[in-house]
């Protein structure tokens, strides 16, 4: 496995070295990096994030097809499957652009955890030496070790992240788990790695911000090319725009008369209940 990595590790490491050498700063070079990382990934991210929304779309339905076919779940699979191509949903569409990314996550995992074997002279970063483990930084710290900060940064990002991209319902669980376990074994890892992960998983939350900003944005303009192109054949054509018009009308005045009728009906029994009121009094002063 690490030979098949080793020339992709090369490649990182010379993409490091040239930010370290054009900042003088271990740690910022490593922001850098994943900066680099996150630019060329991006339209892999895009796709898993698409993936992954439409997924959450199709979840109400989904949950009708498992409560359909509670008994055979060769019926649920098949039905589960037609349903997702007649929607052209692919399940492993958020999975595979993950796989792609998964070696260049190794890659640099290889490389940060053992920066000893970099020609690097300052590895401090905010004042925090990055060669260090927040375990290993413990030993120089009586009571508060500020090594933890990075640990318990990297554990929200991600959870933030993972409520974001997490659609089965089946997994919550792993909504916790994978903040834990990244909290509990970042504090054995170089502090410049976990760096490299917090980052990243910040990144991953800005990725989806705006890659959901744009997808609505995309979605408007298609709204308003549709109106554009409806409103273009209404002026070409007299009589379907007039038609058009008629038709609007009658739909704001059906909703007026159901909106009138509805506000006689709220009104209808306190004025029953008023006017009984009256009889009655006036039935006591009668006697």
């Amino acid at each position: 496995m690490e030979q098949f990595l080793s020339p992709l590790v090369e490649i990182i490491n010379s993409v490091l070295m040239f930010f370290y050498n054009n900042t003088g700063n271990y740690g910022l070079a490593i922001i850098l990096l994943t900066v680099a990382v996150n630019i060329i990934t991006f339209p892999l991210t895009r796709k898993q994030i698409n993936a992954s929304r439409r997924l959450q779309e199709l979840q109400p339905e989904l949950k009708k097809l498992q409560e359909k076919y509670k008994g055979d779940k060769e019926k649920y699979n098949k039905a589960t499957m037609e349903y997702m191509r007649e929607h052209k949903v692919n399940p492993l569409g958020g999975c595979l652009p993950l796989l792609v990314q998964f070696p260049i996550i190794i890659g640099v995992f290889q490389l940060l955890r053992d920066p000893g074997a970099m020609l690097i002279d300052n590895t401090f970063f905010l004042g925090l030496d990055l060669v260090l483990s927040p375990a290993e930084a413990g030993r120089y710290f009586d009571f508060i070790n500020p090594y933890y900060i990075l640990p318990v940064i990297s554990a929200a990002a991600t959870f933030m992240h993972q409520r974001m991209v997490l659609t089965d319902p089946k997994q919550k669980m792993m909504l916790y788990i994978f903040p834990v376990m990244i909290l509990v074994i970042s504090v054995n890892f170089p502090a410049g790695l976990v760096l490299y992960w917090t980052t990243n998983s910040l990144f991953s939350v800005g990725n989806h911000f705006l890659i959901k900003a744009m997808e609505k944005g995309k979605e408007n303009k298609k709204e308003e090319i549709k109106d554009g192109d409806k409103k273009a054949q209404l002026k070409s054509d007299p009589v379907k725009a007039d038609k058009e018009k008629e038709k609007t009308t009658e739909q704001a005045d059906r909703k007026k008369r159901a909106s009138v009728k509805e506000l006689n009906k709220k009104s209808a029994p306190r004025n029953k209940k008023k006017t009984v009121k009256g009889k009655k009094k006036g039935a006591g002063k009668a006697k």
